[in-house]
């Protein structure tokens, strides 16, 4: 197998992306109940909507890169920058093939 099956077996494919947007709700719902953490909240619900439908993900991913850059430093915001740049992966996989 070639390096692109190797990433596409570990980071690609739909139910891979529903596993990251899963992981990335429940660290979401971790977050305090300020406004910048409900924002975040809100981008992980629209990038879930935008996903089921079908829809491009692309401005959700932006407005949660964004939101989750403006929270305070802290295990959550690591969680969720890690798994946010794993699931712009597994999008953009899930959309090559």
């Amino acid at each position: 197998m070639d390096d692109t099956g190797a990433i596409g077996a570990e980071f690609g494919g739909e139910d891979e992306s529903r596993r990251l947007a899963s992981d990335l709700e429940r660290y979401a719902g971790w977050l305090s109940k300020n406004y910048v953490s409900a924002a975040v909240r809100t981008g992980v619900a629209a990038l879930g909507v935008a996903m089921e439908s079908g829809s491009d993900t692309s401005l959700e991913l932006l407005t949660l890169d964004k939101d989750v850059g403006r929270l305070p430093s802290g295990d959550v915001r690591t969680m969720l920058r890690k798994t946010l740049k794993k699931l712009h992966v597994a999008l953009a996989i899930a959309e090559a093939t």
